[in-house]
């Protein structure tokens, strides 16, 4: 299994855990940091987009410095849902 395979396999099994506390009543936002790094643009695309859609439950906050999937995300997310913050 390949570098980017298991972050994502990680990444998932992160969303499963705070899916089952929402389900729980527990709100909790996600905060992650560089979960794209080893991922192709077309693979973190999807990610994107299943982060969004995960977002619809709560707050999802990605952090990175690989300025290039600022593009890749606004390819994958609607406009009205992506919201950017640079420092």
């Amino acid at each position: 299994m390949s570098e980017g395979t298991r972050d994502q396999l990680y990444l998932a099994l992160r969303l499963a855990a705070v899916s089952l506390r929402r389900d729980a009543g527990v709100e909790l936002p996600m905060m992650l940091d560089d979960v794209l790094m080893t991922s192709s643009d077309g693979r973190a695309g999807c990610v994107l987009q299943a982060l969004a859609d995960f977002s619809q439950g709560g707050q999802v906050v990605v952090f990175t410095h690989h300025e290039h999937l600022l593009e890749v995300a606004r390819r994958a997310i609607p406009s009205e849902v992506l919201q950017v913050a640079a420092l």
